[in-house]
């Protein structure tokens, strides 16, 4: 199973979904989406403008029904994944929106309401968390990055990119994302946190480089494949 995500940074729907599909995706989270057309495939789609929103697309293998919940920050979007693996999928951009739930600590407060939902089933988190250890200190002790990774571990998930690369987070060799494109501007803030007992099952974790992607997008795709 191969599990994509990548922030395509807006534009043309037909051309960043070829290059998406390049990635041979079994299930993609791909944040500042358009809406796409009813025929282009199987694809969920949230968002209050046309041309950005969150994207949930899937090989034909797989399908995709969203879950019924509490209202929770947007967007952090639970999607139940059924197919050769089945499996609760919380797709991810964290914006700024209010202060309350600005950036990462929108996403520690819908794991904290989703709490029992996380715990009840293997649960992949992914998407485009806009966060990193390198930024606590701007946020709440209680809902910043490391209280996420903590509280994410606490109910079994991991960051695949970080156990598989033997990387702590903040000490990230491969970012994620260039800020205005520059090269010389590098961060690490999109993430595919897997079940823990998927970990011995992780085949190779790929970033993108600033060289492929830089033309496409200020992020880069992180692909994990699962066996």
């Amino acid at each position: 199973m191969r599990l994509v995500t990548w922030n395509c940074r807006s534009g043309p729907f037909d051309a960043k979904l070829r290059v998406l599909r390049k990635l041979r995706f079994d299930i993609a989270v791909v944040p500042e989406s358009r809406r796409p057309a009813a025929d282009q495939g199987s694809f969920l789609w949230v968002g209050d403008l046309e041309s950005r929103g969150l994207l949930i697309a899937s090989a034909p293998a797989y399908q995709l029904r969203p879950v019924p919940t509490k209202k929770l920050p947007n967007y952090v979007v639970p999607v139940e994944v059924t197919g050769p693996e089945n499996f609760l999928l919380f797709a991810v951009w964290a914006m700024q929106n209010t202060r309350t739930n600005r950036y990462v600590r929108g996403v520690v407060r819908a794991i904290d309401k989703c709490r029992s939902l996380l715990s009840s089933q293997p649960t992949v988190l992914m998407g485009d968390f806009n966060s990193n250890t390198r930024w606590d200190r701007e946020h709440p002790r209680k809902a910043n990055h490391s209280t996420l990774v903590a509280r994410l571990r606490e109910l079994g998930c991991v960051s695949a990119y970080h156990h598989f690369h033997r990387e702590e987070h903040g000490g990230e060799s491969k970012p994620t994302y260039f800020q205005y494109n520059h090269s010389d501007k590098p961060y690490h803030l999109d993430y595919c946190f897997v079940p823990t007992s998927w970990t011995d099952r992780i085949e190779r974790v790929v970033v993108g480089t600033h060289r492929q992607w830089h033309s496409w997008s200020d992020h880069r795709p992180v692909v994990v494949e699962v066996r």
